[in-house]
């Protein structure tokens, strides 16, 4: 049997929180669709590309950089959503085995697990992104890039994960309040 915690809603919540969740759910929904039309864009590229090459001899030179600077946008704008829903990767035995007093508290240690790691993207990720500028880097291959462009999904994945972890920390810290944990 899984534990969850109680649907958000304004009674529950209070009218802070839960609009605080639902512009947060805005959020996350639109860089998920950009994280969608990126990895759109990368299957019709590899379906143009390995026929291109292999069949016409004609290989499309920057598709391999495009995929694979993409890949980083995918995942930095795709986490946020799936963290909001709690799609994440848990150690499903040990929660499930957890009564509803203890559930929050599981929740608010995860949360606080993933707040220290949006600190690391947000401030690092800023930091290299800035010396890369500095130092003007540029990618390798056909399109060079500036690096530090790309470098800065990491701090804006980074906040959208302290986005969502706050509204997390606040929901879990509300429930151990009040002892609201539904089975």
């Amino acid at each position: 049997m899984q534990h969850t915690l109680d649907t958000p809603t304004i009674q529950q919540d209070g009218p802070l929180l839960y609009y605080y969740g639902r512009f947060i759910m805005r959020i996350c929904q639109f860089a998920m669709a950009i994280a969608c039309v990126l990895l759109l864009v990368d299957l019709v590229l590899v379906g143009l590309a390995i026929p291109m090459r292999y069949v016409f001899s004609k290989p499309i030179i920057w598709a391999d950089e495009v995929i694979a600077l993409s890949l980083t946008s995918i995942v930095m704008l795709g986490a946020p959503e799936v963290l909001r829903r709690n799609g994440h990767i848990g150690v499903d035995i040990l929660i499930s085995h957890l009564s509803a007093k203890w559930l929050p508290w599981a929740q608010l240690w995860a949360s606080l697990s993933v707040l220290s790691m949006t600190g690391i993207l947000i401030f690092n990720g800023w930091h290299t992104a800035m010396f890369a500028k500095m130092i003007g880097s540029l990618t390798e291959g056909h399109l060079e890039l500036p690096v530090w462009q790309l470098q800065l999904l990491l701090p804006i994945g980074g906040v959208l994960l302290l986005l969502v972890t706050i509204e997390q920390l606040w929901r879990s810290t509300r429930h151990i309040i009040k002892g609201t944990a539904k089975v």
